[in-house]
């Protein structure tokens, strides 16, 4: 009895010496106040002129016109400038390095870390990694959301799925070398159906969050074309099957029109490339609705410096065979009104191309500079599943980028971002980019 009223004493003066203790102390709200000179805050909807934008700890809390500046706020004054929503990058690489180098896992997720701290202050936003080694994209996505290193939100596959010989294998070695432990489904590769089920299983268990699947050949894997038709479509129905399971979306390298209809039948849900299209293979794509990603830069880049990035022969060679019909493709879909998002299939190793480059060219190609924004705002921000990215609206994340001209009336406009603000903190105020 005596024991037991002294636990009840005990557990009562705990709470009275609890409640005696001051309230810890929260940290002060970083307060941004943006002032802007014309204010895009949806690329399919009128801009504003001279409108304004709050951003408290990293969240939108007001926009509109005419609002008192809160005391305490930082002001960011972009008076005689035009902002609008950061860009999203539908379809990038990591680079590893020099081209063709293989460094260690471990190497390559530094060089990795370097990579996602440029796409930031370039302006992106969010960026879905289509395949890399080791699951270093998974990684880097998990240190930036831990807040161990800079970056975007990043949406990573993890390895591409890809048979032995197609557009996921580099490794040229000879055939007396005992190979059986890499290609794998671990690694990604596949042989058959089990393989394929397998293959994606691995896939999600070490952190994917998008499965890429490489569905024909293509212009960069040294030992394939990219007319040849890789996977079979019952790997591609049982990789959908399954990654479709885990609400994980699928996204297929396609660049020949017989692997791209079996890769949309198998229900993918962006078709990346996309570059020998007929009207069947739309409609079926509006039908159903799923996304082009028609990667237009990376065409371009290849064609105008190829040469001079040492690319190899057999690249330049196939790059300027397909061409041509990538961008008929293109055009073909612009005019069928599919849903498209846009990806700029580049690496990100700092100096190279971004988002902001594959908007440029794929307006130099017929899409209007709406079409194309949109692409990257709106479209990718539904593609990858980031419903606070976008636009920018009261309770969507503060990621904003300004330039001094209009891209609506000129894309080009893109090309030379003055600032970039990412969850409410700037990271670049001024410069070209």
């Amino acid at each position: 009895m005596l024991a037991g009223m002294r636990r009840v004493i005990g557990i009562l003066f705990g709470i009275l010496f609890a409640l005696a203790l001051p309230a810890p102390a929260q940290a002060p709200a970083h307060t941004l106040f943006v002032k802007t000179g014309r204010l895009i805050f949806d690329t399919t909807a009128a801009p504003m002129d001279h409108g304004e934008i709050i951003i408290t700890n990293g969240t939108i809390t007001s926009l509109g016109t005419n609002l008192a500046q809160p005391a305490g706020s930082e002001l960011v004054d972009l008076s005689t400038q035009t902002v609008m929503p950061s860009l999203l990058d539908a379809h990038t690489h990591i680079a590893a390095g020099a081209l063709g180098a293989s460094p260690s896992v471990g190497l390559a997720a530094l060089y990795g870390s370097r990579d996602v701290a440029y796409a930031l202050e370039s302006g992106v936003s969010a960026m879905r990694v289509l395949g890399t080694d080791g699951f270093i994209d998974v990684a880097l996505a998990n240190a930036i959301e831990q807040g161990v290193i800079p970056g975007p939100h990043m949406i990573p596959a993890a390895h591409a799925i890809s048979i032995p010989g197609g557009h996921a294998d580099f490794l040229t070695l000879p055939p007396q070398f005992p190979l059986d432990d890499y290609y794998t489904p671990l690694q990604g590769f596949i042989n058959s159906v089990a393989d394929a089920e397998k293959a994606v299983h691995l896939q999600v268990k070490y952190g994917a969050k998008v499965i890429k699947i490489m569905a024909s050949g293509g212009v960069l894997s040294p030992t394939d074309q990219f007319t040849s038709e890789q996977l079979t479509p019952a790997e591609m129905a049982t990789i959908v099957q399954v990654a479709h399971g885990d609400h994980i979306k699928v996204a297929a390298h396609d660049e020949n029109l017989q692997s791209i209809l079996d890769a949309l039948h198998a229900g993918i849900d962006s078709c990346e490339h996309c570059s020998d299209l007929n009207q069947e293979a739309l409609d079926y794509m509006k039908a159903h609705h799923q996304v082009m990603d028609a990667t237009i830069y990376v065409v371009d880049n290849v064609l105008a410096n190829g040469a001079r990035m040492h690319m190899s022969d057999y690249s330049l060679r196939k790059a300027r065979e397909l061409a041509a019909k990538h961008m008929a493709s293109f055009q073909l879909a612009l005019r069928s009104g599919v849903t498209m998002d846009a990806g700029s299939d580049q690496s990100y190793a700092p100096g190279t191309g971004t988002i902001y480059n594959e908007v440029v060219s794929e307006v130099s190609h017929g899409a209007t500079p709406q079409q194309a924004l949109t692409a990257a705002t709106k479209h990718n921000a539904v593609l990858l599943d980031l419903d606070q990215l976008g636009t920018l609206a009261v309770g969507k994340e503060g990621d904003l980028v300004a330039m001094a001209g209009n891209p609506l009336a000129d894309i080009n406009a893109v090309s030379h971002l003055t600032t970039v603000i990412y969850q409410g903190k700037v990271l670049k105020p001024g410069g070209n980019q």
